[in-house]
């Protein structure tokens, strides 16, 4: 769930790595590997950063990277007006997207996620982003506690024009969170007959795709198919699943309801971002989504996407999935590295 431990601080007393450090690491990988299709800023809290903008400028400026994902807990856009005023003019539409931490509608599970209740305070920066047309996905951690809460945090986001989607990411463990938790064992009984009060450090329940998709799919009351989710095929197809769900005529339609969405998979064979115009040309052999769209009239506020992102830990480590990553961390030295291998906490990885 947490990335990376961060320190706390504010303007000039935040532990930022330096500027020029990051344009060189990211300047290397385009060097060695070509182009970046998506460039992530996270962290810790990257609007944290004193020169966050000169950052920011500078990315969308760069011919050799595409697009650029803000990830971010929306504190400081929601918080800190002239920081939103500044993002709202720095940003440029089609290349910019906001990847704002949400982890539901409803109260169970924040006090374990974030240590408080920020649900107005995503509220707020929504609504901030909203009035400055800044187009954002919705990264939903999942955990038991709000496993039973994905339809509502779908319902909520296809209520925003400017939210294009959601990312269920089951809680991996890494950062500030333990990896193992103590709880109680099912009491023996010692040869006097008294009850040995006994615990044990076991890891807490891990979930999948596969959960995050029956849930899902069992809330939505019909309007969400298991048809309308298909592996990405860019890395390992247990490393991320995509659906669609499309707003037609005032109403929710499952994207099922017009193609047979597993059809696109070799449209989707190298691709982890979509434009409205790359949606047009898939399933171009069959029953296109395009011209769906161009049937419809829609645009890219009346698609929604469901992406399922599964992260892995030492407890749910696979090397396959390690060998095909098609997610990356630019590490401090400037090499690539796969972002669950180098979160995992194994003691190989931090001496790299």
């Amino acid at each position: 769930m947490c990335y990376a431990d961060s320190p706390i601080g504010t303007g000039l007393k935040v532990d930022a790595v330096p500027l020029e450090n990051l344009q060189q690491r990211i300047q290397g990988v385009i060097e060695r590997k070509g182009k970046i299709e998506i460039l992530q800023l996270s962290g810790g809290e990257p609007t944290l950063h004193p020169q966050f903008f000169e950052l920011l400028r500078w990315l969308q400026d760069h011919p050799q990277i595409d697009y650029v994902l803000l990830n971010t807990n929306g504190v400081r856009i929601a918080n800190d007006e002239v920081f939103a005023r500044e993002l709202g003019a720095a940003f440029r539409y089609g290349s910019f997207q906001l990847y704002l931490q949400f982890d539901g509608v409803q109260e169970p599970g924040q006090q374990i996620l974030r240590g408080g209740d920020l649900r107005v305070v995503r509220e707020r920066c929504l609504q901030r982003c909203r009035e400055m047309n800044i187009p954002v996905t919705l990264a939903m951690t999942v955990t038991p506690e709000n496993l039973p809460f994905l339809w509502n945090a779908i319902e909520f986001g296809l209520a925003w024009p400017n939210v294009r989607g959601i990312c269920f990411q089951p809680m991996f463990t890494s950062g500030r969170i333990p990896s193992e938790e103590r709880v109680p064992r099912v009491p023996n009984q010692s040869k006097n007959g008294k009850n040995q009060g006994l615990a044990e450090l076991v890891p807490p329940k891990r979930l999948n795709t596969a959960d995050i998709i029956l849930a899902a799919v069992g809330q939505s009351s019909g309007k969400l198919r298991f048809e309308d989710f298909t592996p990405l095929p860019c890395g390992d197809p247990n490393c991320a699943a995509i659906g669609y769900l499309l707003k037609v005529s005032g109403k929710i339609r499952s994207v099922s309801d017009f193609i047979d969405f597993r059809s696109v998979q070799g449209f989707l064979h190298d691709k982890v971002r979509y434009k409205l115009e790359d949606l047009m040309k898939c399933g171009c052999e069959s029953e296109p989504l395009g011209e769906l769209l161009k049937k419809f009239e829609l645009d890219e506020t009346h698609t929604f996407r469901l992406f399922i992102k599964p992260f892995m830990d030492a407890w749910t480590w696979d090397e396959d999935r390690i060998d095909r990553c098609c997610t990356h961390v630019i590490r401090p030295d400037g090499k690539l590295d796969s972002f669950c291998r180098y979160y995992s906490g194994f003691a190989d990885c931090k001496a790299k």
